[in-house]
């Protein structure tokens, strides 16, 4: 067994100590304003950490990609895109956000600790992780090169149509179960069905709105 994790533990050549189809590890991050985010906050969502820092200058290459082809595009989807600021203080991310125009949310670091948890200490910085909504990892990156980049946003995307069919699955399943309390309640029960409807009829739209949306997204890539 301490075999086994001393491999697992042994860097690949792009410095991972961390698997695609493994569970992600199990993280807290804070931010500069004082929020927290944890990976059970994330489960169900489609993720990408990106690793950077304001001295990486590969990094400050690939963020106003990661901010125009995926952020802008997937924010209202189910995606999740955090930056993840090696060993910085406070001051120091707040201000590398506004210099490279991000607006997705930058979290601290301090340590490299967080980085530790998936890629050797001391190796580079610049890289992406996507988790799907399990919370395992599902590809990993390095570096920004524009071929790796394009297949990490089809993948991205695939993953968000996966979750949309899943969530249309469900829906159909909870109308039936509507349905059938409508032929067996009372009088008395049903502004409750009436109210689940309600709800439903709004999650609905939410979804076909999503579909939409994908359909627009799928043109680009």
């Amino acid at each position: 067994m301490c075999l086994a994790i001393a491999l697992n533990q042994t860097p690949d050549d792009r410095g991972y100590i961390v698997n695609v189809k493994e569970k992600s590890p199990d993280f807290t991050l804070d931010f500069p304003d004082g929020s927290q985010i944890s990976l059970k906050d994330l489960k169900g969502q489609v993720t990408l950490l990106q690793f950077t820092a304001s001295w990486c200058h590969v990094c400050r290459e690939e963020m106003p990609h990661i901010e125009k082809d995926i952020w802008k595009v997937y924010k209202n989807m189910g995606l999740n895109v955090i930056g993840i600021d090696r060993d910085e203080p406070a001051e120091v991310v707040t201000s590398f956000a506004k210099e490279v125009q991000i607006t997705y949310p930058l979290a601290l670091d301090p340590g490299a600790d967080i980085f530790a948890l998936f890629a050797d200490r001391d190796s580079g910085v610049t890289r992406n992780i996507i988790l799907g909504p399990d919370g395992k990892i599902v590809f990993l990156t390095r570096l920004f090169e524009i071929q790796e980049f394009d297949q990490m946003k089809r993948i991205i995307h695939n993953l968000l149509v996966d979750q949309l069919r899943e969530q249309k699955n469900s829906l159909i399943a909870k109308k039936q179960i509507i349905n059938k309390m409508k032929k067996q309640q009372s009088r008395s029960d049903r502004y409750f069905t009436r109210k689940l409807e309600t709800e439903l009829y709004k999650t609905e739209r939410e979804l076909k709105r999503k579909e939409r949306k994908l359909t627009l997204a799928q043109k680009r890539l």
